[in-house]
């Protein structure tokens, strides 16, 4: 069964830590409807009627923004996609994985019928996973609060049956799974899913648009052959936009393979550029004897000089250095940026590094949540301090550079 990419951020959750989005995307509310009362009618729109045991709630569906993976989501919702036997592909769903505080997760009709300790087969992964598609992810549709409903997958590009819904502020999930919905009407349900219950999907189509939209394996397929695909390393390297050359992140799950897919897709669905990486050593003395000429180098060399951003991590000196391209700097700044705020010391690098330490007082806090949570004979490793750290670099940049509407 395919399982959320962030699957480890659970551990960390039961760990007592808040994994928020640095800057709470405000912005990012504009795409969705505000949450409808009880007794009020549906606006124009493409919804998903979820019943359970604790009641009925409505999600909204971004068909407008993104029209495939809603496609998909009515198609298997209706009988216009993968449908069984003449039913509905997500007939007999039950919500097979529910970690409090963090998702719900279903949409793999396979692994709803079969019990909860049972392993399921290549053959069950490949009957609940038909028709995958690639990743449509949207600048502003983030995981921002409860109700944020989104797919799950295994990676860039693999999406199919599985969508969650978000319990809580998820960023870290931005930019590694697709948010297509938001749940507009009985959030305070969410909470109260258990393992394994059983629920019923209803697509509800309000206004001649959301009618007019076509969910037809057809229309699904023009879709997928006209998306982005995803053509970055997959594995982090020298050229990739994420690297780890001395395995100082936690090695349990892929933290530097994830870091390096959500720098991709950032670039893939915004065009901008951000490579990071952390090493174990410091430059050397001659490397390091001008001041910015190591950083000015790498960044020329990883292709971050003119339009992108470069961080990088020196772990023996506990050292953060960012290089901003000569064509960001005005967005870091958020102001039009002067020959004045170039100079040595001067106002870039003293919002630098503000910006850093800020970050890095997160991770920090973070970490220590984690430790007081945690058992004392099962504390977090030293190399999740750095995760950490890094998150908060990564989704702080992120926040910088994603085009603002």
């Amino acid at each position: 069964m395919r399982r959320l990419l962030f699957v480890f951020a659970c551990a960390a959750l039961s760990l007592g830590a808040q994994e928020k989005s640095p800057a709470a995307s405000a912005h990012a509310t504009a795409h969705a409807t505000a949450p409808a009362a009880p007794d009020t009618a549906l606006p124009d729109g493409l919804y998903a009627e979820f019943t359970t045991p604790h009641g009925a709630f409505v999600a909204e569906l971004f068909y407008r923004q993104t029209p495939m993976t809603v496609a998909s989501f009515v198609g298997r919702a209706e009988t216009g996609i993968a449908a069984r036997d003449g039913k509905p592909f997500f007939s007999g769903l039950t919500w097979y994985r529910v970690v409090p505080n963090f998702v719900v997760q279903s949409g793999d009709p396979i692994r709803s019928a079969m019990k909860p300790e049972a392993k399921s087969t290549d053959a069950d992964d490949e009957a609940g996973h038909p028709f995958p598609f690639p990743d449509e992810i949207v600048p502003g549709l983030h995981h921002d609060a409860a109700g944020v409903l989104s797919m799950a997958n295994g990676g860039p590009d693999t999406n199919s049956s599985e969508f969650f819904i978000t319990l809580r502020d998820t960023g870290r999930l931005n930019y590694l799974h697709s948010v297509f919905g938001r749940v507009v009407r009985g959030v305070e349900l969410l909470p109260q899913i258990k393992q394994d219950e059983s629920f019923s999907v209803k697509i509800l189509r309000v206004g001649a648009a959301a009618k007019a939209f076509k969910t037809d394996q057809i229309a699904f397929a023009q879709l997928v052959d006209a998306a982005k695909k995803y053509s970055a390393a997959r594995e982090p390297g020298p050229a990739a936009h994420f690297d780890d050359p001395d395995k100082l992140l936690p090695q349990d799950v892929p933290r530097a393979q994830n870091f390096n897919y959500k720098l991709a897709n950032f670039e893939r669905f915004t065009g901008r550029r951000i490579v990071a990486r952390v090493f174990a050593k410091s430059p050397s003395a001659a490397e390091d004897a001008q001041p910015g000429a190591y950083m000015s180098a790498l960044a020329k060399k990883l292709g971050t000089d003119r339009a992108g951003v470069l961080a990088v991590y020196f772990a023996d000196e506990k050292d953060w250095r960012i290089w901003f391209g000569d064509e960001v700097v005005s967005t870091f700044l958020r102001r039009p940026a002067t020959a004045a705020d170039l100079v040595p010391d001067g106002p870039l690098h003293q919002a630098k590094m503000a910006f850093i330490d800020a970050a890095v007082t997160r991770g920090d806090a973070d970490y220590a949540a984690q430790q007081k949570a945690a058992p004392a004979d099962h504390q977090p490793p030293p190399a999740q301090h750095l995760k950490l750290q890094v998150d908060w670099i990564v989704d702080g940049l992120i926040d910088v550079l994603e085009p603002k509407k």
